[in-house]
Protein backbone atom coordinates (compact mmCIF):
# COMPACT_ATOMS: atom_id res chain seq x y z
CA UNK A 1 0.00 0.00 0.00
CA UNK A 2 2.76 2.58 1.28
CA UNK A 3 4.67 2.14 -2.19
CA UNK A 4 1.79 2.30 -4.65
CA UNK A 5 0.80 5.04 -2.69
CA UNK A 6 4.05 6.74 -3.01
CA UNK A 7 4.60 5.78 -7.15
CA UNK A 8 1.00 7.55 -7.02
CA UNK A 9 2.37 10.51 -5.64
CA UNK A 10 5.27 10.98 -7.31
CA UNK A 11 3.13 11.48 -10.58
CA UNK A 12 1.74 13.40 -8.90
CA UNK A 13 4.50 15.53 -8.17
CA UNK A 14 3.86 15.50 -4.82
CA UNK A 15 7.03 14.14 -3.84
CA UNK A 16 7.80 14.73 -0.18
CA UNK A 17 4.26 12.95 0.38
CA UNK A 18 5.76 10.28 -2.02
CA UNK A 19 9.20 10.13 0.10
CA UNK A 20 7.10 9.73 3.69
CA UNK A 21 5.55 6.56 2.33
CA UNK A 22 8.73 5.16 0.10
CA UNK A 23 10.41 5.20 3.83
CA UNK A 24 7.87 3.45 5.53
CA UNK A 25 8.02 0.87 3.07
CA UNK A 26 11.27 0.46 3.51
CA UNK A 27 11.33 -0.09 7.12
CA UNK A 28 9.92 -3.56 6.54
CA UNK A 29 11.45 -4.10 3.45
CA UNK A 30 14.97 -2.56 3.69
CA UNK A 31 17.04 -3.82 0.69
CA UNK A 32 14.20 -3.23 -1.59
CA UNK A 33 16.72 -1.63 -4.38
CA UNK A 34 13.36 -0.04 -6.57
CA UNK A 35 12.02 1.69 -3.87
CA UNK A 36 15.50 3.19 -2.51
CA UNK A 37 15.88 4.26 -6.07
CA UNK A 38 12.38 6.02 -6.03
CA UNK A 39 13.19 7.29 -2.57
CA UNK A 40 16.47 8.88 -4.14
CA UNK A 41 14.35 10.61 -7.05
CA UNK A 42 11.55 12.23 -5.07
CA UNK A 43 14.45 13.58 -2.63
CA UNK A 44 16.31 14.98 -6.04
CA UNK A 45 12.84 15.91 -7.52
CA UNK A 46 12.57 17.94 -3.79
CA UNK A 47 16.09 19.51 -3.39
CA UNK A 48 17.87 17.71 -1.63
CA UNK A 49 20.69 15.90 -3.37
CA UNK A 50 22.72 14.79 -0.75
CA UNK A 51 19.90 12.67 0.45
CA UNK A 52 19.04 11.78 -3.08
CA UNK A 53 22.54 10.24 -3.36
CA UNK A 54 22.66 8.23 0.39
CA UNK A 55 19.73 6.72 -1.03
CA UNK A 56 20.58 6.32 -5.00
CA UNK A 57 23.90 5.01 -4.28
CA UNK A 58 22.12 2.16 -1.56
CA UNK A 59 19.43 1.41 -4.33
CA UNK A 60 22.78 1.21 -7.15
CA UNK A 61 24.33 -1.35 -4.18
CA UNK A 62 21.36 -4.02 -3.99
CA UNK A 63 20.87 -3.58 -7.83
CA UNK A 64 24.27 -2.88 -9.60
CA UNK A 65 22.74 -4.22 -13.13
CA UNK A 66 19.99 -1.90 -13.20
CA UNK A 67 20.71 0.85 -15.81
CA UNK A 68 17.70 3.50 -15.37
CA UNK A 69 19.43 4.69 -11.60
CA UNK A 70 23.21 5.53 -13.74
CA UNK A 71 22.04 9.38 -14.74
CA UNK A 72 20.07 10.10 -11.34
CA UNK A 73 23.56 8.82 -9.86
CA UNK A 74 25.70 11.05 -12.13
CA UNK A 75 23.79 13.96 -11.96
CA UNK A 76 23.76 13.65 -7.71
CA UNK A 77 27.28 13.15 -7.99
CA UNK A 78 27.73 16.28 -9.84
CA UNK A 79 25.26 18.36 -7.89
CA UNK A 80 27.63 17.11 -4.71
CA UNK A 81 30.43 17.88 -6.03
CA UNK A 82 32.16 14.53 -7.00
CA UNK A 83 33.50 14.75 -10.34
CA UNK A 84 35.17 11.75 -10.59
CA UNK A 85 32.23 9.68 -10.10
CA UNK A 86 29.68 11.87 -11.65
CA UNK A 87 32.13 11.60 -15.12
CA UNK A 88 31.80 7.99 -14.48
CA UNK A 89 28.45 7.40 -13.86
CA UNK A 90 27.50 9.21 -16.95
CA UNK A 91 29.83 7.31 -19.18
CA UNK A 92 28.11 4.18 -18.46
CA UNK A 93 24.81 5.53 -19.06
CA UNK A 94 22.98 5.35 -22.79
CA UNK A 95 23.55 8.93 -24.75
CA UNK A 96 21.02 11.51 -24.09
CA UNK A 97 22.03 14.83 -25.08
CA UNK A 98 20.12 16.80 -22.69
CA UNK A 99 20.88 15.18 -19.91
CA UNK A 100 24.61 14.69 -20.56
CA UNK A 101 24.46 18.17 -21.45
CA UNK A 102 23.53 19.02 -17.72
CA UNK A 103 26.20 16.84 -16.04
CA UNK A 104 28.68 18.30 -18.44
CA UNK A 105 27.47 21.54 -17.20
CA UNK A 106 27.59 21.03 -14.16
CA UNK A 107 31.22 19.77 -13.92
CA UNK A 108 32.09 23.18 -15.34
CA UNK A 109 30.17 24.45 -12.56
CA UNK A 110 31.75 22.88 -10.11
CA UNK A 111 35.43 23.70 -11.63
CA UNK A 112 34.72 26.76 -11.42
CA UNK A 113 34.14 28.13 -15.34
CA UNK A 114 31.25 29.40 -14.48
CA UNK A 115 30.99 31.36 -18.09
CA UNK A 116 30.99 27.69 -19.69
CA UNK A 117 28.46 26.32 -17.40
CA UNK A 118 25.95 29.05 -18.25
CA UNK A 119 26.61 28.41 -22.08
CA UNK A 120 26.02 24.54 -21.65
CA UNK A 121 22.90 25.40 -19.40
CA UNK A 122 21.22 27.78 -21.95
CA UNK A 123 21.72 24.98 -24.50
CA UNK A 124 19.98 22.64 -22.37
CA UNK A 125 17.07 24.82 -22.03
CA UNK A 126 16.67 25.55 -25.51
CA UNK A 127 17.04 21.85 -26.10
CA UNK A 128 14.16 20.91 -23.66
CA UNK A 129 12.51 24.29 -22.41
CA UNK A 130 10.42 22.39 -19.68
CA UNK A 131 13.83 19.87 -18.32
CA UNK A 132 13.14 21.56 -14.65
CA UNK A 133 16.55 20.52 -13.29
CA UNK A 134 18.11 22.45 -16.29
CA UNK A 135 15.75 25.58 -15.82
CA UNK A 136 17.29 25.21 -12.16
CA UNK A 137 20.37 25.16 -12.70
CA UNK A 138 20.47 28.08 -15.05
CA UNK A 139 18.72 30.54 -12.43
CA UNK A 140 21.06 29.07 -9.88
CA UNK A 141 24.26 29.92 -11.55
CA UNK A 142 22.52 33.62 -12.18
CA UNK A 143 21.82 34.01 -8.37
CA UNK A 144 25.36 33.03 -7.49
CA UNK A 145 26.79 35.43 -10.00
CA UNK A 146 24.36 37.97 -8.40
CA UNK A 147 22.36 38.78 -11.79
CA UNK A 148 19.01 38.65 -9.94
CA UNK A 149 16.88 40.03 -12.86
CA UNK A 150 18.36 37.08 -14.88
CA UNK A 151 17.70 34.64 -12.20
CA UNK A 152 14.42 35.53 -10.98
CA UNK A 153 12.60 34.21 -14.30
CA UNK A 154 14.09 30.39 -14.71
CA UNK A 155 13.91 29.84 -10.98
CA UNK A 156 10.17 30.86 -11.10
CA UNK A 157 9.69 28.20 -14.38
CA UNK A 158 11.58 25.85 -12.34
CA UNK A 159 8.76 25.88 -9.23
CA UNK A 160 5.82 26.42 -11.73
CA UNK A 161 7.61 22.90 -13.22
CA UNK A 162 8.50 21.16 -9.90
CA UNK A 163 6.33 22.88 -6.95
CA UNK A 164 7.67 20.55 -4.68
CA UNK A 165 11.30 21.77 -5.31
CA UNK A 166 12.93 23.21 -2.05
CA UNK A 167 15.89 24.54 -3.12
CA UNK A 168 14.45 26.42 -6.21
CA UNK A 169 12.08 27.63 -3.01
CA UNK A 170 14.50 29.08 -1.19
CA UNK A 171 16.44 30.52 -3.76
CA UNK A 172 13.12 32.13 -5.31
CA UNK A 173 12.43 33.55 -1.62
CA UNK A 174 16.55 34.66 -1.03
CA UNK A 175 16.37 36.90 -4.52
CA UNK A 176 12.45 38.12 -3.81
CA UNK A 177 13.69 39.74 -0.83
CA UNK A 178 16.77 40.88 -2.22
CA UNK A 179 15.10 42.64 -4.68
CA UNK A 180 12.40 44.62 -2.22
CA UNK A 181 9.51 42.30 -2.73
CA UNK A 182 9.80 40.62 1.06
CA UNK A 183 6.42 39.52 1.92
CA UNK A 184 6.66 37.10 -1.32
CA UNK A 185 10.18 36.30 -0.24
CA UNK A 186 8.98 35.67 3.25
CA UNK A 187 6.18 33.00 1.68
CA UNK A 188 8.22 31.41 -0.74
CA UNK A 189 10.90 31.01 2.35
CA UNK A 190 8.18 29.78 4.52
CA UNK A 191 7.18 27.27 1.35
CA UNK A 192 10.35 25.80 1.67
CA UNK A 193 11.26 25.15 5.18
CA UNK A 194 7.55 23.00 4.40
CA UNK A 195 8.70 21.25 1.87
CA UNK A 196 11.63 19.63 3.56
CA UNK A 197 12.29 19.04 6.71
CA UNK A 198 15.60 19.87 7.95
CA UNK A 199 16.14 22.77 5.66
CA UNK A 200 17.88 25.20 7.91
CA UNK A 201 18.62 27.77 5.58
CA UNK A 202 15.11 28.94 4.69
CA UNK A 203 15.01 29.42 8.21
CA UNK A 204 17.84 31.34 8.71
CA UNK A 205 16.91 33.93 6.07
CA UNK A 206 13.03 34.13 7.44
CA UNK A 207 15.19 34.97 10.80
CA UNK A 208 17.20 37.80 9.18
CA UNK A 209 13.94 39.29 7.78
CA UNK A 210 12.16 39.37 10.44
CA UNK A 211 15.26 41.23 12.33
CA UNK A 212 15.42 43.76 9.77
CA UNK A 213 11.37 44.32 10.34
CA UNK A 214 11.81 44.60 13.85
CA UNK A 215 9.51 41.36 14.97
CA UNK A 216 11.83 39.66 17.20
CA UNK A 217 9.99 37.31 18.71
CA UNK A 218 8.95 36.02 15.08
CA UNK A 219 12.65 36.59 14.36
CA UNK A 220 13.72 34.40 17.36
CA UNK A 221 11.56 31.44 16.08
CA UNK A 222 13.45 31.14 13.32
CA UNK A 223 16.72 31.32 14.53
CA UNK A 224 16.82 29.45 17.15
CA UNK A 225 15.15 26.39 15.01
CA UNK A 226 18.04 27.77 12.45
CA UNK A 227 21.04 27.19 15.30
CA UNK A 228 18.92 23.70 15.81
CA UNK A 229 19.63 22.70 11.84
CA UNK A 230 22.73 24.21 11.58
CA UNK A 231 24.41 24.43 14.81
CA UNK A 232 28.06 25.15 13.23
CA UNK A 233 26.98 28.44 10.93
CA UNK A 234 28.94 31.23 12.17
CA UNK A 235 26.34 32.84 10.61
CA UNK A 236 23.71 31.57 12.03
CA UNK A 237 25.21 31.75 15.19
CA UNK A 238 26.34 35.67 14.78
CA UNK A 239 22.37 36.22 13.95
CA UNK A 240 20.94 35.00 16.68
CA UNK A 241 23.34 36.61 19.10
CA UNK A 242 22.63 39.93 17.62
CA UNK A 243 18.33 38.91 18.15
CA UNK A 244 18.93 38.20 21.82
CA UNK A 245 21.57 41.27 22.26
CA UNK A 246 18.25 43.09 20.80
CA UNK A 247 15.85 41.81 23.08
CA UNK A 248 18.01 42.53 26.08
CA UNK A 249 19.07 39.09 26.96
CA UNK A 250 22.99 39.78 27.56
CA UNK A 251 23.99 36.37 28.85
CA UNK A 252 22.56 34.60 25.71
CA UNK A 253 23.82 37.01 23.49
CA UNK A 254 27.61 36.49 24.70
CA UNK A 255 27.07 32.76 24.43
CA UNK A 256 26.40 32.90 20.85
CA UNK A 257 29.11 35.16 20.31
CA UNK A 258 31.73 33.47 21.83
CA UNK A 259 30.45 30.65 19.74
CA UNK A 260 31.04 32.67 16.47
CA UNK A 261 34.62 33.38 18.09
CA UNK A 262 35.43 29.52 18.76
CA UNK A 263 33.79 28.35 15.18
CA UNK A 264 35.92 31.46 13.90
CA UNK A 265 39.41 29.79 15.88
CA UNK A 266 38.55 26.48 14.73
CA UNK A 267 38.46 27.24 10.93
CA UNK A 268 41.75 29.21 11.31
CA UNK A 269 43.33 26.00 13.01
CA UNK A 270 42.10 23.86 9.94
CA UNK A 271 43.59 26.35 7.37
CA UNK A 272 47.11 26.42 9.18
CA UNK A 273 47.11 22.26 9.99
CA UNK A 274 46.32 22.16 5.95
CA UNK A 275 48.99 24.10 4.73
CA UNK A 276 51.52 22.90 7.29
CA UNK A 277 50.62 19.74 5.95
CA UNK A 278 50.76 20.79 2.64
CA UNK A 279 54.33 22.35 2.86
CA UNK A 280 55.31 18.74 4.90
CA UNK A 281 54.20 16.71 1.59
CA UNK A 282 56.11 19.40 -1.32
CA UNK A 283 59.29 19.18 1.09
CA UNK A 284 59.29 15.31 0.82
CA UNK A 285 60.73 12.74 4.03
CA UNK A 286 63.98 14.01 5.22
CA UNK A 287 67.10 11.43 4.96
CA UNK A 288 69.61 10.94 7.52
Amino acid sequence: MHFNLAVSLGQLKRYGEAAAHLRLFLKRYPNEARARQLLGLCLMESGDPRGALEELEKSYRLNPNDGSILYALAYAHARGGDEGKAAAFLAKTESNPVQAKLIEGLLLYRRGMWAEAKEVFAEVVRLKPDFQPGVAALGRLELLERNDAAAIPPLETAVKLNPQNAESAYQLGVLYDRNGDSERGKRMLGRAARLRAGYGDPHYQLGRIYHREGNLEKALAELEEARRLLPEQEAVRMALGRVYQAMGRRAEAKAEFEEVRRLKARVVERDRLRVESDTLMKEGPEHP
